[in-house]
């Protein structure tokens, strides 16, 4: 199974920490839960921000750090709260990190000198009005990481609480906890599926998809590939490339961009999960074009259409993980068919990987016509 190593927030190791490490245990998993206040623990989270401080942040974080020195490279990282820091650190920068699970706290990935490493998935988990999470920018650096990184997911949690997870602290909140171990669970066994690390990504940065995976893995793996292949074909486009066309076709990689992220919020946001689609697709202009969304406005750059794409992308990935959860690959979509018939997940990731493969097809004559660039 997974091997991580799950570092404490600003109270210590608390028993509450050592619980949810346990569930995890029992699970199959190999969890480190190093302590970096040498065995000490704090009644309140300013106590504990305090000692921490006397310490000084950067030692803690450099605690971190060591603790995984001797462990294997193919680790996930967990942390709460303060122990994001060094969680979200050797996530980034130590090299073969399979994953990273942030709790209640997330850095912007500059603080670390280097984007979020291609490959890694990684989950952030707070609550809605957590003071500590929302007012002080870490809901927002979430937010950033999810549109950065090629597999992340943000879950927000009714309440205020802080420290939501521990089961030895007034802030523990049951419900907001089973739900984020059945999810946790899950990305555990993904990560396990996939086998994912920055060691099998090929030359153009694409995640391979696992060789003898299950069904699940095996779908993600190849939904993800395509999607990295789409990314590839439209990287570091300027306006003249994004408009380009060969012969008598209209299809650009602007447009094939804004059109695949069309394509996945309706499948996934108002078919499978029976949400309203993003506002941005409501709007005036399919009343004179039909086929708007292949037609990017003029002032429209690569960097805006991607931020799209990368956004939408964010969200379904976060609603399969809820539809697995609820029930595997056949779960049904909760928007049917006019004749009441429903797709199951397994149906909805197939055609997204057709989807993704012809249009990746178009995405190569394109890309060579624009500038030479070839490759499969």
């Amino acid at each position: 199974m997974t091997e991580l190593v799950l570092f404490h927030h600003a109270q210590g190791l608390t028993p509450g920490v050592v619980a949810f490490a346990d569930e995890l245990r029992r699970a199959g998993h190999t969890v480190h839960t190093p302590d970096l206040f040498a065995g000490r623990t704090f009644a309140t989270v300013e106590e504990g921000v305090a000692h921490a401080g006397e310490i000084g942040f950067d030692e803690v974080m450099e605690r971190g750090v060591r603790a995984a020195d001797g462990l294997p490279a193919e680790l996930v990282y967990g942390g709460f709260s303060l122990g994001v820091m060094p969680a979200q650190t050797l996530a980034q920068t130590r090299p073969g990190a399979r994953g990273a699970l942030l709790f209640q706290a997330c850095v912007p990935t500059s603080e670390f000198g280097s984007p979020w490493p291609a490959g890694v998935p990684v989950q952030i988990h707070g609550m809605d009005a957590d003071p500590f999470f929302v007012e002080e920018g870490d809901l927002d650096a979430a937010r950033a990481l999810v549109a950065e990184a090629q597999d992340a997911e943000l879950f927000l949690y009714p309440g205020d609480q802080h420290l939501f997870a521990d089961t030895s602290l007034p802030s523990y909140d049951a419900h907001a906890t089973t739900l984020l171990t059945e999810r946790v669970l899950g990305f555990l066994d993904r990560v396990n599926e996939l086998g994912a690390s920055v060691a099998d990504l090929d030359e153009q940065g694409r995640p391979e998809p696992p060789l003898a995976a299950g069904e699940t893995a095996t779908l993600l793996g190849f939904l993800d590939y395509q999607r990295a292949t789409l990314d590839w074909k439209t990287r570091g486009l300027d306006t003249d490339g994004l408009r380009a066309t060969v012969g008598v076709s209209s299809i650009t990689l602007g447009g094939l961009l804004k059109h695949i992220a069309k394509v996945e919020d309706y499948w996934f946001s108002e078919r499978l999960r029976g949400n309203a689609m993003d506002s941005r697709w409501r709007v005036r202009g399919w009343e004179t074009d039909p086929d708007w969304d292949w037609h990017p406005a003029p002032d429209e750059s690569y960097e805006q259409l991607h931020a799209l794409w990368q956004e939408t992308m964010a969200r379904s990935r976060q609603q399969v993980a809820e539809a697995l959860a609820e029930g595997g690959l056949d779960v049904l979509a909760r928007q049917p068919w006019p004749n009441g018939e429903s797709p199951s997940l397994r149906w909805i990731l197939v055609h997204l990987i057709e989807e993704y493969a012809r249009h990746n097809g178009h995405a190569d004559l394109i890309r060579e016509s624009v500038d030479g660039e070839t490759g499969e």
